[in-house]
């Protein structure tokens, strides 16, 4: 090639441009240099997607039906008097706590012990009558039918003073079961006629939580089934309970099974009318392929999962079963072994090339 210099270009420039022109003609080659052996696989980008993976292990899953209730005294009681008269004494007051056993009140006592004194004092009357009437039958000094007198009159006397003491102690009236008193009908100096009522009191040392067991799953239920119970006083707590009752037929509409379920309270912590969670426990599976939700993706409005087949990412339809919390059961579409691809996974393609990465901190 032969460089022409221009008549007004200084020679030292033309000089200059000569290997230039020399670079740019290249000796049989398209792009210049031909590159070394090797460089262009150092220098590759991998374009395969980046995902994270794991063996499927054999888990575990609680099924769980969570039903809402309200707690409820296993039963309310009525507390009467008897016995009519006045009140000599009142021993409790609205809300406190009584145990089984304890003095609530004494109504009309006063006579009642009064009586049964009178009543004693005839009986000691007919104890020495019968012991002389025995003493002269022994030594023939009376007939035996005087002994039978006094022998029938003693007998009389102790089923007075029997009755007299049977309504001293009905006069004073006692709790019948540990609870809380939520009623005081009383006070000191009323007179009361018989069966007036005095108090109502809340048996709290069970309670019972009455939930609706929805149709579809009152077969995996029945009486003495376990339960949990948890309250919002309570977050960091949970309480044993079991079902009590179940109804032998569904109510309409809805299609529920009113059940309830009891919970023990012997320290009192639980109260009558909080609103409480029940947990049933339909069933365990055991050895299922359990995974997280986040791994799942939704194609055509199908739940799919990912696993890694041979360097590929390989598209699964799966069915789904129960679930607790963030995990599901897979009842189809996977299996306990197989590497799941558990992140990375939103964009892949069916037989998508990827590279296992390891899990992010």
């Amino acid at each position: 090639m032969t460089v022409t210099a221009n008549p007004k270009t200084p020679p030292l420039l033309a000089l200059a441009l000569t290997p230039l022109l020399l670079i740019g003609t290249g000796c049989g080659q398209e792009d210049g240099f031909a590159a070394e052996p090797g460089t262009e696989a150092a220098d590759a980008v991998d374009l395969r997607p980046a995902v994270e993976a794991s063996l499927i292990p054999p888990g575990t899953l609680t099924d769980v039906l969570e039903i809402s209730g309200r707690l409820e005294p296993r039963a309310e009681v009525m507390i009467s008097s008897e016995l009519g008269g006045a009140v000599e004494e009142v021993r409790f007051d609205k809300g406190d706590r009584v145990e089984k056993g304890a003095l609530l009140a004494r109504v009309g006592s006063d006579l009642l012990r009064a009586a049964l004194a009178e009543s004693e004092a005839e009986l000691e009357g007919a104890q020495l009558d019968y012991t002389q009437a025995k003493l002269l039958v022994e030594r023939e000094a009376s007939p035996a039918q005087d002994f039978l007198g006094a022998e029938v009159n003693l007998k009389r006397f102790e089923a007075r003073v029997q009755s007299a003491r049977l309504r001293l102690a009905r006069s004073e009236i006692t709790a019948p079961a540990s609870g809380v008193i939520v009623q005081r009908d009383i006070e000191p100096g009323e007179i009361l006629g018989p069966g007036s009522p005095i108090a109502v009191l809340h048996d709290t040392s069970v309670l019972r939580a009455t939930i609706g067991i929805p149709e579809t799953d009152i077969a995996f239920f029945s009486v003495g089934s376990p339960a949990e119970v948890s309250v919002d006083a309570y977050p960091d707590r949970s309480f044993e309970g079991r079902i009590a009752y179940i109804a032998p037929s569904a109510t309409r509409p809805g299609r529920n099974f009113q059940a309830e379920v009891e919970v023990a309270n012997a320290d009192g912590t639980l109260r009558s009318g909080l609103i409480v969670r029940t947990r049933l426990q339909r069933r365990v599976f055991e050895n299922a392929v359990v995974v997280a939700r986040d791994v799942l993706v939704e194609r055509d409005g199908i739940l799919h999962a990912f696993v890694l087949e041979d360097g590929a990412a390989g598209l699964r339809s799966i069915t789904l079963g129960p679930d607790e919390g963030d995990q599901v059961v897979i009842t189809a579409g996977l299996e306990v072994g197989e590497t799941l691809i558990t992140d990375g996974h939103r964009n892949l393609l069916d037989g998508q090339p990827v590279r296992v990465v390891s899990p992010r901190d």
